[in-house]
């Protein structure tokens, strides 16, 4: 037996040289290494780029809805349709099964602390207190009152797939009402 590998390795050392010094397929195998890193990296900046659209369309869906409510006197269920119709329109092209919108108006109690005065949400439940909340200071006058649009937004995109978690894009807006002192809200 160990003659016969012998007589094989003897009679192949020309091959196996001529195999040693072709080098004619090592950048296909170097690709084929490669190639998953490379796609990963293309698909990761697509995606990225993706997130950071959603987040800017998020931001301004919370601005334009505080926007929206707070050029008027009083709102209505109508009215906030309306609103949150708009309002959802700024997702598209992203689906809006996800995007849900809290719409709060917070006005000064007679001990000057922050309540509710009216809640209404599109795809999720209104606010029923003002805790957890931080008001930034001197934004609410005696007698006045805040609109605080609350947008959250769950992205689904290819690469939470494998994360197995969607990310969560959310953004507040709070703007103070331009033709009243309270917008008031009517059933």
């Amino acid at each position: 037996m160990t003659k016969t590998l012998s007589n094989w390795f003897r009679e192949h050392a020309k091959l196996r040289r001529a195999f040693r010094r072709d080098k004619g397929g090592v950048s296909a195998i170097e690709f084929a290494f490669i190639f998953p890193v490379m796609i990963t990296m293309y698909m990761g900046a697509v995606d990225v780029s993706q997130v950071l659209t959603a987040d800017r369309k998020i931001t301004t869906l919370a601005s334009t809805a505080a926007d929206l409510v707070a050029q008027a006197e009083t709102v209505d269920a109508d009215g906030m349709a309306d609103i949150y119709q708009a309002a959802a329109a700024i997702v598209a092209p992203f689906p809006n099964a996800d995007l849900s919108i809290v719409v709060t108006s917070i006005e000064l109690d007679e001990n000057d602390d922050p309540v509710v005065g009216w809640s209404d949400a599109y795809h999720g439940t209104p606010r029923s207190s003002v805790s957890g909340v931080t008001i930034p200071n001197g934004m609410i006058e005696a007698g006045g009152s805040v609109i605080l649009a609350e947008v959250t937004y769950l992205y689904d995109s290819i690469l939470t797939k494998f994360v197995g978690q969607d990310f969560e894009l959310d953004d507040a807006f709070f703007l103070r009402p331009r033709q009243v002192s309270v917008v008031e809200f009517q059933n």
